[in-house]
């Protein structure tokens, strides 16, 4: 009877475990913000942004960086489609993946029509300040950074009041000065980036 009560107790203790990891790795962790890489250097809002030489001159870009095993990259994908829905014909619209394997499950989640940029050496993250998923960079027809960060204060995008990168591409259509959100939208909240393919536009 002991040994069937302790056999019990220890399976109890293996599955309360295994819950608590599930729940660690899917939800928990990414309440904290992403560390931030030894290696990071800021980069400020209206400094000059490398853009890919394939991309076209002239044209305002919202970059969307995104990691497809990320689970808040799925949870923003929502939001993210009908940002794509509302302003594809005023910006251009670029989802930023690591790697070639990331490709078609962007493509799968966010809809086959997309520019993808494989940024595989995490040049343009670097140029734009991102290093965690899922991220916004919006750059103006100059070149220039207008804004680097988070979508909405809430990881499902439902706060309305802070849609940081909607709000700031309002702003760029309307030729107005980038906005001001604070630490809320700068602070990176998500799964850090990787970097293991080559660049290519599709």
């Amino acid at each position: 009877m002991r040994i069937r009560a302790i056999s019990l107790g220890l399976v109890l203790i293996v599955c309360i475990t295994g819950i608590a990891v599930i729940f660690w790795r899917q939800e928990l962790k990414y309440q904290l913000p992403t560390p931030v890489p030894t290696d990071y250097i800021p980069v400020k809002v209206s400094a000059r942004v490398l853009l890919p030489d394939s991309f076209e001159k002239n044209n305002s870009y919202f970059l969307h960086f995104y990691n497809p095993d990320c689970p808040c990259s799925r949870f923003n994908a929502r939001h993210l489609k009908s940002l794509i829905r509302s302003y594809k014909d005023s910006v251009r619209i670029v989802v930023v993946v690591s790697t070639e394997t990331d490709k078609p499950k962007a493509q799968k989640e966010l809809g086959q029509d997309l520019l993808i940029w494989v940024d595989g050496k995490g040049e343009l993250a670097k140029s734009c300040g991102v290093y965690s998923t899922p991220q916004a960079a919006i750059i103006d027809v100059n070149g220039n950074l207008f804004y680097r960060g988070n979508y909405n204060r809430s990881r499902y995008c439902t706060v309305r009041a802070s849609n940081f990168a909607e709000l700031s591409l309002i702003a760029l259509l309307n030729n107005q000065p980038p906005p001001s959100f604070g630490l809320l939208s700068t602070q990176s909240y998500g799964c850090e980036l990787s970097a293991n393919a080559d660049f290519e536009l599709f």
